[in-house]
């Protein structure tokens, strides 16, 4: 079961369980994040804020520390972005990333709280980042190439949505795959009744990403923040270099 990362005080055994709380956070959480990082001035402006679950900005948090290393691009779209806090932490905490492309039909009423927060204690964040309020198909055109690509709320097939976009960008991608519609997975009968619906989903993407010519990797976020906890991580192959012979199934029967 991994750690905690990057907030390590939920690695504490006392607050653990407060990592998946559903509870906007408020000055009540001050004291957890004690230090004069820029991750902790941030969550505490956040709580100042209230403007997000504890839950939100631990997974954001969780998941920017498991993918960071493999998304390390000058531009990061962040698809379904929401609220944006995944993304406007590559702006914050990412040295290689220059601007990020936010993502959504809409915004949140609490995207404006979130920002507020970031340019308390990082004020580049605003000029260097942009809102699509629009679908996935239509922000698609307007995407630079070799831009790494974030999904952390992309729930159902929205998830397939984000891979077929960084696929055709070409650059690196990342998703926290949630709300599985296994009825629409494609997955093989035989995989679903071995491996269980929402392994075999996963693995039948990971088949679908590696035949596009991305090496694929699963990694996980605490199962503390959410059951829906796998994070599966794609980096393009260089041209004309073929993908290895391997067992995924195997892969993820030992992921």
């Amino acid at each position: 079961m991994p750690d905690f990362r990057f907030l390590q005080v939920f690695n504490d055994a006392r607050w653990a369980g407060y990592a998946g709380s559903k509870t906007r956070i408020g000055r009540a959480s001050l004291p957890l994040f004690p230090s004069e990082t820029l991750s902790d001035r941030f969550i505490r402006e956040l709580a100042r804020e209230r403007a997000l679950p504890i839950k939100e900005i631990v997974e954001a948090f969780e998941f920017f520390a498991v993918v960071r290393k493999y998304v390390r691009t000058r531009v990061v779209v962040d698809l379904c972005a929401g609220h944006g806090l995944a993304g406007l932490l590559w702006l914050m905490l990412q040295r290689e990333t220059e601007q990020v492309v936010l993502c959504d039909r809409r915004k949140p009423a609490n995207f404006e709280a979130v920002l507020r927060a970031a340019e308390r204690v990082a004020p580049w964040v605003r000029e260097r980042m942009r809102y699509l309020e629009t679908s996935l198909a239509k922000a698609r055109p307007g995407l630079e190439p070799a831009s790494g690509v974030i999904g952390v709320h992309s729930c159902g097939s929205l998830t397939e949505t984000c891979l077929d976009i960084a696929a055709e960008l070409r650059g690196p991608v990342a998703v926290l795959p949630c709300c599985r519609d296994h009825s629409s997975s494609g997955a093989p009968t035989a995989l679903r009744r071995a491996l269980g619906e929402d392994v075999a989903y996963d693995v039948h993407r990971t088949y679908a990403m590696e035949a596009r010519g991305y090496r694929m990797l699963w990694r996980e976020i605490p199962v503390e923040i959410t059951p829906m906890n796998r994070v599966l991580i794609g980096l393009p192959r260089k041209a004309g270099k073929p993908a290895p012979e391997r067992d995924v199934v195997s892969a993820a029967r030992e992921a």
